[in-house]
């Protein structure tokens, strides 16, 4: 959908990022104090101000937080929860979480098994790989009724929010919506060297395609001198939602599986071509599946697939090194589809799930609101951006990139990594991933993929949608 609330979303953004920068730390002498006292500040205004779109609850319980990273008490979140609610007394301390640090890997494992012995954590982190399985499995709680989505407050996710709904009911409560993985960054000096023309340019005349791209990639990659058009762990993922859909959507409360839709063809030609024609890093050849910076910082790789904390983490540290002009790192969204309309852009947000069992809805309620206002309160952004700038180099012109990608695109989900961890984990040799990455790092037919692994798949997915509509599950 062209998202009516898209400057809201552009200030979502700018805020997701602010929560890198504030959260990461850094190691920069002066900057986390100057920025947490910024927060508290405004924080304090939030509190008082607004106090109308708080819930009027009483948070007795530190808030149980089940997964891989700790949750920044420092961030606006945090500090907005504790202007209005203080800090919950239950066993003294500091902190309003109770972090339940878990590995990625053993995560869901973890979750079943708190749910199970009756000691649920409230709180765990949305996840396509695991929704809509972790509704299907009962391990979260719907929150129609802990929130009023028709409020205000709401209005900048309440869309989104409907592409979730799961069996007619609301499962992620949406604050913010966070950058993807779908933009591709190159350098400046390295476009003009090749001769090549200026991805930016051409976004801007409405020229930027996959057709264009391929030109590009044509005339750059030159496998004998070790140069390649494309890195990224996601370039499959860019390129079938780019067409407007995913392997797996949620459509009127339900899985619509895409695999025959000809559009989600069109795509896996694309990425074929990729592979045969070399255009994609041979990471798994030459780099022991591992991507590797140091060649497009080397000018050896003409486009970086992945998103902002490339640039946070990565880019601008060479950029310092290097002495790289202010315009060298450039920023364009993943080429549009020639035969779509418009721009999709894969979507991407931050939601907290109400984990099944749970005894402080009270906590959770309050986390998610402040959480909400956090990511939309105008001088929250403002000091998020000028910090961008200032400890990251983001310059103001990257970031009216950021802003214009989401404001001019349709924003699109897939959630073929969500229908069970087993059959379709996104870091193994599971029938999901096997249906994509055979194809871009092997150069194996789509064809013939998709049909080794369509009779374990589809079954799942009538499972799942028969657990909605009625029938055995």
């Amino acid at each position: 959908m062209k998202n009516k609330f898209a400057r809201v979303a552009a200030v979502l953004i700018i805020a997701s990022v602010l929560l890198l920068v504030a959260c990461n730390g850094d190691g920069r002498p002066g900057d986390a104090d100057t920025m947490h006292e910024g927060v508290q500040e405004r924080a304090e205004v939030i509190a008082e101000d607004y106090s109308h779109l708080f819930p009027d609850v009483e948070v007795t319980q530190k808030i149980r937080w089940l997964s891989w990273y700790a949750l920044d008490e420092n961030a606006p979140t945090a500090e907005i929860f504790r202007a209005v609610y203080g800090v919950p007394d239950e066993d003294g301390g500091d902190n309003i979480i109770h972090f339940m640090n878990v590995a990625y890997e053993d995560r869901l494992e973890r979750l079943s098994a708190l749910i199970a012995s009756g000691d649920s954590p409230d709180m765990f982190q949305f996840e396509e790989r695991h929704f809509p399985f972790g509704a299907y499995m009962r391990q979260f709680d719907p929150v129609d009724d802990l929130f009023d989505f028709d409020a205000p407050e709401w209005e900048a996710t309440r869309d989104v929010m409907r592409l979730f709904e799961w069996g007619g009911h609301n499962y992620a409560p949406i604050h913010m919506l966070v950058p993807s993985t779908a933009l591709l960054f190159y350098r400046n000096s390295v476009v003009q060297q090749a001769g090549l023309p200026d991805p930016y340019e051409l976004w801007n005349r409405g020229e930027w395609d996959w057709n264009a791209f391929l030109d590009m990639c044509q005339q750059f990659t030159d496998p004998a001198n070790n140069m390649y058009s494309i890195m990224g762990w996601f370039i499959d993922e860019a390129a079938i939602l780019s067409t407007g859909i995913g392997i797996l959507t949620i459509e009127d409360g339900l899985l619509q599986n895409n695999l025959d839709d000809r559009r989600l063809d069109r795509a896996m030609d694309f990425l074929h071509g990729l592979a045969i024609n070399d255009h994609r890093f041979p990471y798994h050849e030459v780099n022991n599946f591992e991507l590797n910076p140091a060649e497009f910082r080397n000018g050896n790789i003409l486009f970086w697939n992945d998103g902002p904390w490339v640039y946070q983490q990565t880019l601008t540290r060479f950029r310092e090194r290097d002495g790289w002009a202010d315009d060298e790192v450039r920023i364009v969204p993943f080429p549009r589809d020639p035969h779509a309309a418009q721009f999709y852009h894969r979507g991407k947000h931050d939601s907290f799930m109400l984990v099944a069992g749970s005894r402080n809805h009270e906590g959770y309620k309050a986390w998610v609101t402040s959480a909400l206002i956090a990511a939309q309160d105008g001088p929250m952004e403002t000091q998020a951006r000028d910090r961008m700038k200032e400890v990251y180099h983001w310059t103001e012109h990257q970031l009216e990139v950021l802003d214009r990608i989401q404001e001019e695109s349709v924003l699109v989900w897939d959630f073929k990594n969500g229908i069970g961890a087993d059959i379709a984990c996104a870091v193994s040799d599971s029938p999901v991933e096997n249906l994509t990455k055979p194809v871009i790092v092997e150069g194996e037919s789509f064809t013939q993929v998709r049909e080794e692994n369509r009779g374990v798949i589809e079954p799942r997915i009538a499972r799942i949608n028969r657990s909605v509509t009625g029938g055995n599950r």
